[in-house]
């Protein structure tokens, strides 16, 4: 823990001293008094202390079939609609996404993930059958091309979704620095790895990205229960 971390959670234990939780008026006054004292001389707000407070996690979703092997796309578009960071396995790996981030902003980039995985399933259960007939390598091509159209168009969605940040916050440069400090620490380093590019020209891929229209992500934003999705 970063002394700015231990000096955040010493304010939270302070700010929690009130009347409501059992202090006398001049207890609660003085652990006020505290806390103004300790935010002037260490430049923090109370804002960052509650920021400081969450916990880090890292959630590996392996899924090593054809719908995997796109799942990268989705999950960058998740990642920056998130702020959470992500990598993903090289090509001829296992395909396998990352989440790295606040403990309740990955469980809700793993759980949008996953909705649209189940959606891509669905959908190309329904393409393998429509190609039923043809020659096995026209087939695969014209579902990796539906997949591939799926995928770059939920990445675009869900990047759409993120709102604006309004100028002069600097909660999200922290958040984000927080992050930056923690996958250091543990020694992670992320790099731009080459990955597939889409069969943008084959026959399916349009009928991917109309597919991908048709995806509900409002569930998704609002996470596994009915918890308002976070950002920042």
């Amino acid at each position: 823990m970063s002394d700015k971390s231990r000096i955040a959670a010493r304010i939270r234990a302070l700010r929690a001293k009130t009347t409501e939780n059992g202090c006398t008026e001049e207890e609660a006054a003085a652990a006020a008094a505290m806390v103004a004292s300790m935010l002037a001389k260490y430049n923090m707000s109370a804002e960052e202390c509650d920021v400081r407070e969450n916990q880090f996690s890292k959630e590996e979703i392996v899924v090593d079939d054809p719908v995997g092997e796109r799942l990268w796309k989705v999950a960058d578009g998740i990642a920056h609609m998130i702020d959470v960071r992500y990598w993903a396995s090289r090509p001829g790996e296992p395909p396998t996404v990352t989440f790295f981030g606040f403990d309740h902003e990955v469980e809700i980039a793993s759980y949008l993930l996953d909705i649209c995985r189940n959606a891509m399933t669905t959908h190309q259960a329904h393409e393998e059958f429509k190609a039923r007939l043809m020659r096995p390598s026209v087939r695969r091509r014209q579902v990796g091309a539906f997949l591939d159209g799926m995928a770059d168009r939920l990445r675009e969605r869900i990047r759409a979704l993120k709102p604006e940040v309004p100028p002069g916050t600097g909660l999200v440069v922290l958040r984000n620095q927080l992050i930056d400090a923690e996958l250091e620490e543990e020694g992670i380093t992320l790099d731009t790895k080459a990955q597939s590019a889409s069969r943008d020209l084959e026959e399916g891929y349009a009928d991917g990205r109309r597919a991908a229209d048709s995806v509900g992500l409002n569930q998704g934003v609002k996470g596994p229960a009915t918890d308002t999705l976070r950002i920042g």
